[in-house]
């Protein structure tokens, strides 16, 4: 998976973590994280550097559609 540009690997339990934080049925998977919650202000873009071990995740359904939210990962 795609943390940040690199490609880290996390486990089949970490996965499950993530999606069940979320709420999301068992069809999404994480497909990439990053670390910096990125906001467009309207005056320009900020981006906000989140505490370790969480991230803002991207989760994809087997027919395409994503779902983004905060996730805690632990031991990366």
């Amino acid at each position: 998976m795609l943390i940040d540009g690199q490609l880290i690997a996390i486990d089949d339990a970490q996965y499950e973590s993530a999606r069940q934080q979320l709420g999301l049925p068992a069809g999404y998977m994480l497909v990439e994280a990053t670390q910096l919650l990125m906001h467009q202000t309207g005056n320009g873009l900020v981006q906000i550097p989140l505490p370790p071990g969480y991230f803002v995740g991207a989760f994809e359904s087997t027919t395409g559609h994503r779902q983004y939210g905060v996730v805690q990962l632990a031991r990366l």
